[in-house]
């Protein structure tokens, strides 16, 4: 267990009487502001120590000793609460004390197991605890009733309000006979909605009561963004369960303007949505059409004429669940719409699976349309699509909206994606090739609320290729060279560790090139045959996803890859046309 900074008392002005010890708990004033815990004048729980951060923060104090003999921290934000719960099981002997305080976001995979652990423990608050609630407890393994070291302090808005306490504390904590409070949130409204649906966790016992109510902006840079005033629009889709879901993630983005979201939606294909679009205070737009195209169309016109001053349209898809910083990734790209080569900020990356996504701070330039959830200016509509809707946009976008090789106007992606399609079941959509090549694999999606953007000056035009040729001839760039029957195996095999190769254990600048000469111009099959090796997007009878000037660039554990076709401009530079594969 490791040592952070030492403070004579934990910072409290007197010393402990005998049998007691200091401690501190400090849940932080933001998520860039770390959780402390401090026993007996030594923090074990701060930035860089024992993992301190989002979550769930403990530390186990042997009272024998009253030294601090364990310390962890439990993410149950990203990760169920499975693993605390054996850290409770095993770790926490009688007559241990327990300290906990919980930092950002602690409530969404915090299960009733661990709830009930932790009550067990003398915990009277910890079954409130909601979205960026805090929390600290210091309680006994075997305490007769409920500490009265505890407090639980509601969000407002998303933001919450700081924890920050000294106390000395007894070798022995007397617990209190009294009874647990009520619940602390009331919204009867939502709780009348769901005793009428059932809609999982949004109708949960725990979450029925919890009020719906927007984040607040803490990011001081994006005051002001145009981002904040431009219109969302959700096409409902067929799922009433999956449409809330979307919506309480709309709702967490910090920042956001219920007025500014409108739900499109049939009511012959899902039923209620004016009342659950009221919960959240969003608008709603009914119709009777259910071609793509049509509903495309509609939600363009709508957002034009309830927002006709915004620039902007951000159009969202059936079935997504949006990343913490959706509207921040995109209100940090928004002055790229301005460049007229880019056609729109997409929130997703067709090639984003857990295996070939690892890099939140970097956005890609490429050609194809990949669509779910995306933003454009609206003159691109007036000007451009609308007159061509039935003809360039009847299918969805990772279907094939836009030609390849278009390549004046390009898509701005994420390399970690900033949404997360829920996965749809067969009898409401048949799976295909291409559902199976997209949606059947794991996907990775951006959960840090703080990530930043770190080459968005570079994706204007001119600078995007420049900066492809400072990476291409970096001395942190290393060339693979293989023959066309080692790649030919790998990607039978489906597995890039048939090469031979240890990626992702470099410097995080570190970029990974393979060049090659690709045989069929018109199909990419040398490039499918890459794909399929390294575990990108693979389909037999659809074109690479992510090519950009007949190059792929995807990130794995950390290091950024480069696949590099003869087609590219760029491949005449050295060593790449004197050393290359050539495939199929």
């Amino acid at each position: 267990m490791q040592i952070g900074e030492i403070l004579p008392n934990c910072g409290l002005d007197r010393v402990c009487p005998p049998n007691h010890f200091p401690v501190h708990v400090y849940s932080g004033k933001n998520n860039l502001d770390m959780p402390k815990i401090c026993v007996a004048g030594k923090y074990v729980i701060q930035k860089d120590i024992n993992n301190g951060g989002r979550g769930i923060n403990m530390v186990v104090v042997d009272t024998l000793r009253l030294k601090a003999v364990n310390a962890r921290r439990f993410d149950t934000y990203a990760m169920d609460s499975s693993e605390m719960e054996l850290f409770l099981l095993r770790e926490v002997k009688d007559g241990d004390i327990v300290i906990a305080v919980t930092f950002d976001e602690a409530s969404r995979n915090l299960g009733h197991v661990a709830r009930t652990m932790l009550a067990d423990l003398g915990s009277n608050q910890i079954q409130n605890l909601q979205f960026r609630g805090q929390w600290y407890m210091i309680s006994q393994r075997g305490i007769n009733g409920f500490t009265p070291y505890e407090e639980l302090k509601p969000s407002k808005g998303g933001v919450w309000a700081n924890i920050d306490l000294s106390f000395c504390v007894s070798r022995e904590i007397e617990g209190h006979k009294i009874i647990a409070d009520p619940v602390i949130y009331d919204n009867q409204i939502r709780a009348n909605f769901c005793s009428r649906h059932n809609i999982g966790d949004f109708c949960s016992v725990d979450e029925r009561h919890a009020p719906l109510k927007p984040a607040m902006l803490t990011n001081r840079q994006l005051v002001g963004s145009a981002i904040f005033t431009t219109p969302i629009m959700v096409l409902g889709g067929t799922s009433l369960a999956g449409l809330a879901h979307t919506l309480e993630t709309i709702l967490s983005q910090p920042g956001l303007h219920p007025a500014q979201v409108s739900v499109i939606h049939n009511p012959e294909q899902i039923q209620d949505v004016p009342e659950l679009c009221k919960l959240f205070g969003f608008a709603h737009v009914s119709t009777a059409e259910v071609e793509y195209y049509k509903l495309m169309e509609l939600a363009f016109e709508t957002a034009h004429a309830l927002h006709p001053g915004s620039l902007y349209v951000t159009i969202l898809e059936e079935g997504l669940l949006l990343a913490p910083d959706f509207l921040t990734y995109t209100a940090m790209l928004l002055p790229l719409l301005n460049d007229p080569t880019v056609l729109a900020i997409s929130a997703w990356n067709p090639n984003g699976f857990t295996v070939t996504s690892s890099r939140p701070d970097l956005v890609y330039r490429i050609e194809g349309f990949p669509g779910l959830g995306f933003t454009m200016k609206k003159d691109i509509y007036f000007k451009e699509l609308k007159k061509n809707m039935k003809t360039c946009c009847s299918k969805r976008g990772w279907e094939g909206w836009m030609e390849i090789g278009r390549w004046e106007r390009e898509i701005a992606i994420p390399d970690v994606s900033r949404v997360l399609r829920r996965p749809v079941g067969p009898e409401l959509e048949p799976e295909t090739p291409l559902i199976r090549a997209f949606f059947k694999r794991l996907r990775a999606t951006n959960l840090e609320m703080t990530a930043q953007i770190k080459n968005a000056d570079q994706l204007l035009s001119d600078r995007y290729e420049d900066h492809l040729v400072e990476l291409l001839n970096s001395t942190n760039t290393t060339v693979l060279r293989f023959s066309a029957d080692v790649i030919r195996k790998c990607a039978e095999n489906q597995d890039v560790g048939t090469l031979g190769i240890t990626l992702g254990n470099k410097e995080s600048n570190a970029v990974t090139v393979l060049a090659y000469k690709e045989g069929n111009m018109q199909e990419f099959l040398g490039m499918k045959r890459l794909a399929k090796c390294f575990g990108l997007f693979y389909e037999e009878n659809i074109l690479p996803q992510g090519l950009h000037r007949g190059m792929i660039r995807f990130s794995v554990k950390g290091e950024q890859v480069i696949l590099l076709s003869n087609m590219s401009p760029h491949f005449r530079l050295q060593p790449y046309s004197k050393t290359y594969l050539v495939l199929p």
